[in-house]
């Protein structure tokens, strides 16, 4: 914890950010090369995702080394162990690629447990550094106020797509838009990997990403309409209501299962957030109760 304590704290925490990005970039790139095709030949080019994963490891490697000339040894070897899974991956897909040259299928399907298993590793692994990092930085005169303002910022009361959640309207229909706000503020909040030192705020936070991550994957079960060329929204088939009725309202009901579970995290958070009493952010003002009152999805 020293590490943390001295005057090149900064400097440590910028080093962890820049590994976390370049970690979930080269996940990104692993995810796009296991859904490309193999390579055509042995004497073609590689893929131009493969290129960029092969590059992508040796970076991240040098990352890595100067990571551990700086961080605390729990976030050394969590950081280690991701570099490792990452790694792993990489060297599955490329042994694949050789393996199946000219296959007009993708590599994710010459080898499905490979695929789930390669990539659940990586997954772990990033979430396992960013909670070694949230535990080795300590409080230094205010984190908690920073991480408030922070949050608030992500998702003030008013964004478009959280009056939309509030509306509760049933989601036969989810708009691009609202799909997109769920996703980047999720994203947002998992970037930040500088956890509340208040065990209470922390697992409300993480009460909140993980609602987020449940509304994101309900939408994924929705599709684009059939006879539509735009991509402006996604809805629940409506043919289902005749053809498969059970399927139908059970859909809605999840999804209006997880909007009230993004809301309700949401509240709790941020009335934990305001009777802080740190300054908080000009959005979420001290004692203000927020109130949410979603619908449901009754058809």
């Amino acid at each position: 914890m020293a590490h943390y304590l001295d005057e090149g704290r900064g400097e440590v925490l910028n080093v962890c950010r820049s590994y976390f990005r370049a970690a979930q970039a080269l996940q990104a790139a692993l995810f796009r090369s296991w859904i490309a095709p193999p390579v055509e030949s042995l004497d073609a080019p590689v893929p131009e995702a493969v290129a960029v994963v092969e590059a992508g490891v040796p970076n991240l490697l040098n990352q890595l080394r100067e990571l551990q000339m700086l961080a605390a040894p729990r976030v050394i070897s969590a950081a280690a162990d991701l570099y490792e899974a990452i790694r792993a991956a990489a060297d599955a897909q490329f042994e694949l690629h050789l393996r199946s040259p000219g296959n007009g299928g993708r590599v994710c399907d010459l080898d499905s447990e490979a695929f789930a298993h390669h990539s659940g590793r990586v997954d772990s692994a990033l979430e396992e550094f960013s909670r070694a990092v949230g535990r080795q930085t300590v409080s230094m005169g205010g984190p908690d106020r920073d991480k408030m303002t922070r949050v608030a910022r992500v998702i003030p009361p008013d964004v478009p797509w959280m009056r939309f959640l509030l509306e509760g309207e049933p989601l036969r229909r989810v708009p691009d838009w609202v799909a997109a706000g769920v996703d980047d503020a999720r994203e947002a909040l998992q970037r930040d990997i500088v956890d509340f030192t208040d065990p209470g705020l922390a697992r409300l936070h993480q009460d909140l990403v993980d609602a987020l991550g449940r509304l994101a994957d309900e939408f994924g079960g929705t599709f684009p309409p059939e006879d539509s060329d735009t991509l402006s929204y996604t809805e629940v088939p409506p043919e289902w209501k005749r053809t498969d009725p059970t399927r139908y309202y059970e859909t809605l009901q999840a999804l209006s299962q997880a909007r009230e579970d993004v809301l309700g995290a949401y509240k709790k958070l941020m009335n934990a957030m305001s009777s802080q009493s740190p300054e908080p952010d000009p959005q979420a003002p001290a004692g203000q109760s927020i109130q949410i009152t979603a619908g449901d999805n009754s058809p």
